[in-house]
């Protein structure tokens, strides 16, 4: 039997997060009736003061989880291949300064993502595409369509399946942790760049 379950995930999930020093905005667990997938979803923020503002939050992460019917039976210890296991991340950061070119940005936000993989793991390259990210913009319709917000939104997976085979109890847990140790260092650094001196700050991407 699998020492992987959905309940001993999720729980180490939350145990991870608070160790890293994050909180949740939201906790969403729900099942699919088409597929009986079982879903789990958690918005995950820094400390920041309270309350937001309309229109601003610090950077957050939204963490996406799908255990499968197959997850379950393989968990249970029946003879079949569980398929892939993955937690996903959609990282949002809200822009103040609408004057910015998308190159800036994207700039911005990849010189936050290597400043945090370097305090984290100083001693590992950086790799290139550890997030994907993109920059999106509405627009208010009005007599002439005005920008109303600007985003920077990236993505990356954490694969855990190398641990449906582990045999120490802790592995999950410690890889959990180690996960949320850098989800929670790419959170501050985001917030650093995008928010330095107070809400909607941005500073110079030469400097970021």
């Amino acid at each position: 039997m699998s020492l992987i379950n959905y309940e001993e995930l999720a729980a180490g999930l939350e145990d991870a997060w608070l160790m890293a020093g994050l909180h949740d905005h939201a906790v969403v667990e729900s099942i699919q009736p088409e597929t009986l997938d079982r879903t789990y979803r958690a918005e995950l923020f820094p400390e920041h003061p309270e309350p937001l503002t309309d229109g601003w939050s610090p950077p957050w992460v939204e963490l996406n989880l799908v255990w499968t019917p197959t997850h379950q039976l393989h968990a249970e210890g029946r003879e079949i291949a569980p398929g892939p296991l993955e937690l996903a991340w959609t990282y949002t950061v809200d822009v103040r300064s609408f004057d910015r070119s998308d190159v800036e940005l994207l700039r911005a936000f990849n010189g936050a993502v290597r400043a945090a993989l370097r305090r984290v793991a100083p001693d590992v390259p950086a790799p290139s595409d550890y997030i994907a990210v993109e920059v999106r913009r509405g627009y208010r319709m009005e007599e002439k369509p005005s920008l109303a917000y600007l985003q920077i939104v990236g993505t990356n997976v954490t694969d855990l399946s190398d641990l449906w085979s582990a045999r120490n109890p802790e592995a999950l847990r410690e890889v959990l942790r180690d996960e949320l140790i850098v989800v929670a260092a790419l959170l501050h650094s985001l917030g650093e760049t995008f928010a330095p001196g107070g809400i909607g700050g941005y500073r110079s991407v030469d400097t970021a």
